[in-house]
């Protein structure tokens, strides 16, 4: 894409908030006012037609369940622009970082988990276990429905009303799709494509929530000083991330679910 906005139905596109390997994010205006997100995926980022035709199938099949469950980014439109070479779907807005629901076009930065961890370093343990279960139960609604996300980490998680959300949902796929995409550190072994391959990144989401190191650290594990009820919850999720973070598939958790209720059991 260029720096001129691309034309987008019933949208004015504001500015360009992200960038990613496949296409960029703009803040738009709606016709009624409303501001959103627009991801704008290029055709000319893809090697292949086929990559690109499956990357917008992926959209459209999450488009059919990110509306039925709290802990996935609601798409509210996709569409196409076949002439210019480019695709689109807009999304709800995350919360500012600073503003929370209190918007300022000119100033808005999106309140992402990797900002959070940015700003506060280690998470409150009950933060850890809270928002770990709920996106557990978000990956287990996707995995229920044969779609697998593929790019589980903090950046790829945003608030919406202070609650967490999977976002960048530009890699989902259908289950068993083996084309290697994802992030280092945070891609399984085995590559990515099962659903084990998604809660192996959200273990190692947890361990950088828990822990404030990078995922480059883990297995690291630094004992907390101060509140002993802190320091036992540490040591709770610090296992369920190990667990999550298995080398071998079949010693992690057998399903999403599994994993949600063992961070609802930290307590």
């Amino acid at each position: 894409m260029t720096d001129e906005a691309p034309g987008i139905p019933n949208y004015e596109l504001i500015r360009r908030i992200g960038k990613g390997s496949y296409g960029e994010v703009w803040l738009g205006r709606s016709v009624t006012g409303a501001l959103k997100a627009v991801k704008v995926v290029s055709r000319p980022n893809f090697d292949l037609d086929r990559t690109f035709e499956r990357e917008f199938e992926g959209i459209k099949n999450f488009e059919k369940v990110s509306g039925k469950h709290p802990g996935l980014v609601n798409i509210q439109g996709v569409g196409r622009n076949d002439e210019e070479g480019f695709y689109y779907y807009v999304m709800e807005l995350a919360d500012d970082r600073d503003r929370g629901r209190d918007i300022d076009p000119a100033t808005y930065v999106p309140r992402t988990l990797s900002s959070d961890i940015a700003q506060q370093g280690r998470l409150s343990m009950d933060y850890c276990s809270a928002w770990g279960a709920a996106m557990a139960d978000a990956l287990h609604h996707m995995h229920k429905s044969d779609l697998i996300h593929r790019d589980i980490k903090p950046s790829n998680v945003v608030f919406v009303d202070g609650f967490p959300k999977l976002a960048d949902i530009g890699h989902v796929a259908a289950s068993g799709q083996r084309t290697f995409v994802g992030t280092e550190g945070f891609t399984p072994p085995e590559g990515p494509g099962e659903p084990a391959g998604d809660i192996f990144s959200l273990g190692m989401v947890l361990y950088e929530m828990s822990s404030g190191n990078k995922c480059g650290d883990f297995p690291e594990f630094k004992l907390l000083k101060g509140d002993p009820t802190e320091r036992r919850k540490y040591r709770l999720l610090n296992a369920i991330a190990l667990k999550a973070c298995e080398q071998d598939v079949r010693k992690r958790y057998g399903n999403a679910f599994e994993m949600r209720k063992a961070l609802q059991d930290v307590d």
